[in-house]
């Protein structure tokens, strides 16, 4: 058999021809076995080598033996398997295999199907030895499943990023073997900047879950592009990675702007002005606050506020709005530029009270918008002293006293003036009456009133003692303030029998001091029965009047129709009635006489003498407080430098109209002598006129009653003319010829 080969065999032949030959010899007897003759081990022909699969496939993990004697078995992370082909136990696992050429070799390879991660191990081939043969084992196979990863993920469908600010944006890759890698891409652009990843392995120790991380630092060209995350690993190899894609939803706080419905014409005062904000935003939903000079306007939640009347105090203010949402918040304020007229700072003008000769500054402040332009006056002239707020008299002299006024003006609006009082310092003199009223039972005033240049002071008292207004309960005092001096009210609450009586109000300013005793009398009811009386009596004149009318006009009537007969007789009777002293005759010469009355004593003529005694104006230092319509002071005419003379001093702002006149400057009525109200202490004081007893205003009843004696007119206290004539109706200048007598 060995001659059969030409050529030298190879070990492996040789040890099969051999084992032959002596397998046939050992048939006889007395020859040795073919084991001791010559000794063939059982060894590995082809043993496993490493694979990688992907989970899922089918690998087999070769295993070939020569001179097997023992039995084969596998063995996976070094528990065996089974010597049995078919590994009962192991769905996947089979032993295949068939014997070679010759009995020498035989195969038992592993193989699995459906690779499972399970299978990722190692494994090797064992075969059993004998008391001949050794225990021989196959190198180690690693098996390497590899798993593809799951399709990555990202937070939604909108990738919320906030405009301009850095975000990081993940990307979740998970069970991934080996470790996936992760990659983006911006609009199919791939970007490698600012990514990262971190790679977290999972229970089982053999898969990896990898969270991919990329900064966006988002504009606003980037609201609504694509975002896309991939990944890949070696399961995939040959394949595109695993993709998926967000849009990116470009977030930022609201931008505002503002807008109120004066756009085109500038705030005045007391418009109704409406403000507007508007803003874009992404998230739209804008939660709206107002505020006024940083402070919260409450209930104003609507992107709307509405000013129904614009103060002028709001000048100057800011308004702002402030939207916001899940960003941020944003806000946009208005200054507001408010025009109103002008406003005096001063709620009350400081009146001036100098002695002669002393430094006089007026003060005179007023706000506006525009600024409020200030023009100083005389009362009732036109020429313009100065144009500030503060107007001073470095030296006052005779004449410069009296009433300044002052008028701001703001231009588009209505100006305002004021009067300032200046006033030489003096003693001060009372004007009240000495006899004042009240009723039991009721609330009841007693009126001090003094004119007083400085302001007074007021003291009231009470037989000889001041009056105790924290003990008695009853009695407060209250005083009102007067260019030319002040009052001063004692109020008495619920008057009794015993409060009626004498009080002594005394003034005092630093210059003198006057006093005045004043009787509280009670006030006598009027009878029921009088009072229907009278109204009954009032009723029955108005009655005859309106029938006298009626008969005067029928009569007149009559009268015109008989005088239109003929031309000639027309005349006649207009010749008769014009030479006769008839009523049209006695009417023409009083309007003439009211005319000429009118003219005399007319507010506009400057030469009423109306001076009493030493020169004074019904015994009123005119020098102190301003003179009557005349040009004269004590006497004396005087002018001042750009020829205005003083004026009257009667005219007051509004903040003074009190609705009452010092008596010195008005005429009593009769009914002032008849009601007791005029003593004789009035005629004294230069407050009553010889006129007012002339006029037939004035009853000889109120001489016989010892209220005014003769004493009183021969004395000269009392002038010859009213102090404040009343005025009769104007004439009626139709009438051209005048009677002669009446």
């Amino acid at each position: 058999m060995l001659s059969f080969y030409a050529d030298k065999p190879s070990p492996d032949t040789l040890c099969n021809c051999l084992h032959s030959c002596i397998t046939m010899l050992s048939f006889y007897a007395d020859k040795p076995s073919p084991d001791t003759l010559f000794v063939c081990v059982q060894e590995f022909y082809k043993q496993p080598t490493n694979q990688s699969a992907v989970e899922g496939s089918t690998i087999v993990l070769r295993c070939i033996i020569k001179n097997r004697v023992g039995n084969v078995q596998w063995t996976r992370g070094g528990f065996g398997l089974g010597p049995m082909r078919d590994l009962p136990g192991f769905d996947t696992y089979t032993m295949i295999g068939t014997k070679g050429i010759t009995d020498a070799t035989d195969e038992y390879s592993l193989k699995i199907e459906n690779l499972k991660l399970e299978d990722d191990n190692f494994f090797s081939c064992q075969v059993s030895g004998t008391d001949d043969e050794p225990f021989i084992v196959s190198r180690v196979a690693y098996v390497t499943v590899l798993t593809p990863p799951n399709r990555p993920t990202l937070s939604g469908p909108l990738i919320p990023v906030e405009l301009d600010k850095p975000k990081n944006v993940s990307c979740n890759v998970i069970n991934g073997k080996p470790q996936p890698q992760v990659m983006w891409k911006k609009d199919d652009v791939r970007i490698t900047d600012n990514t990262y990843e971190i790679a977290a392995l999972q229970k089982d120790g053999k898969r990896v879950n990898v969270t991919g991380k990329i900064t966006i630092t988002a504009t606003a060209a980037d609201a609504g592009k694509k975002i896309e995350c991939g990944a890949w690993n070696e399961a995939l190899k040959g394949q595109d990675p695993l993709w998926t894609h967000a849009t990116l939803d470009v977030q930022y706080a609201p931008k505002v702007r503002m807008v109120h419905t004066n756009p085109d014409k500038t705030m005045r005062e007391f418009d109704i002005v409406e403000f507007k904000c508007s803003g874009e935003a992404n998230p739209y939903e804008i939660t709206w606050k107002w505020y006024k000079d940083g402070d919260i306007i409450p209930d104003q939640t609507s992107n709307k506020y509405r000013i129904d009347r614009m103060p002028r105090e709001y000048h100057g203010s800011t308004i702002k709005c402030e939207a916001t949402n899940s960003v941020g918040s944003t806000s946009v304020e208005h200054s507001l530029n408010i025009l109103y007229g002008p406003k005096f700072k001063d709620e009350n003008p400081q009146h001036v009270p100098v002695d002669l000769g002393d430094r006089a500054e007026l003060k005179c402040e007023a706000s506006g918008n525009p600024t409020a332009e200030i023009t100083w006056r005389r009362q009732g002239k036109f020429t313009v002293l100065h144009t500030s707020s503060t107007y001073v008299i470095p030296s006052v002299r005779e004449g410069m006293f009296g009433v300044y006024t002052c008028t701001a003006t703001v231009l588009g609006f209505n100006e305002i003036s004021r009067d300032i009082y200046v006033t030489e310092n003096g003693p001060p003199e009372i004007i009240s009456d000495a006899t004042q009223y009240g009723s039991e039972d009721e609330q009841v005033m007693i009126q001090c009133m003094s004119i007083s240049s400085p302001k007074p002071i007021f003291i009231w008292s009470r037989n000889g003692q001041p009056i105790d207004y924290a003990t008695s309960g009853r009695f407060s005092t209250s005083e009102e303030g007067l260019p030319y001096g002040g009052k001063s009210y004692l109020q008495i609450l619920n008057a009794q029998p015993d409060d009626f009586g004498v009080y002594n109000c005394t003034v005092t300013n630093g210059k003198g001091v006057a006093s005045l005793m004043i009787t509280l009398e009670e006030t006598e009811e009027m009878p029921m029965t009088l009072i229907i009386g009278g109204a009954i009596g009032a009723v029955a004149v108005i009655l005859f009047i309106v029938l006298g009318c009626v008969v005067y006009h029928r009569c007149r009537h009559s009268d015109n129709e008989s005088y239109a007969e003929t031309d000639s007789n027309t005349e006649i009777r207009k010749r008769d009635k014009n030479e006769s002293p008839s009523e049209m005759t006695k009417s023409t010469l009083m309007d003439q006489w009211r005319q000429d009355y009118n003219y005399r004593y007319s507010a506009d003529f400057d030469e009423v003498d109306a001076k009493g005694k030493n020169g004074q104006y019904g015994g009123i230092d005119t020098e102190r407080y301003g003179t009557m319509p005349t040009n004269y002071t004590n006497g004396h005419i005087y002018t001042e430098q750009n020829g205005d003379d003083l004026g009257p001093l009667n005219r007051f702002e509004n903040s003074y109209s009190t609705g009452y006149i010092p008596s010195t400057f008005r005429s009593p009525s009769r009914t002032d002598f008849i009601s007791g109200r005029i003593s004789a202490n009035d005629l004294n004081s230069g407050r009553v006129s010889a006129n007012d007893f002339t006029s037939g205003r004035i009853s000889a009843n109120n001489l016989n009653s010892g209220r005014v004696s003769a004493t009183d007119f021969t004395s000269g206290r009392i002038s010859t003319e009213p102090l404040e004539p009343f005025r009769l109706p104007a004439a009626d200048f139709t009438t051209t010829k005048l009677a002669t007598n009446v």
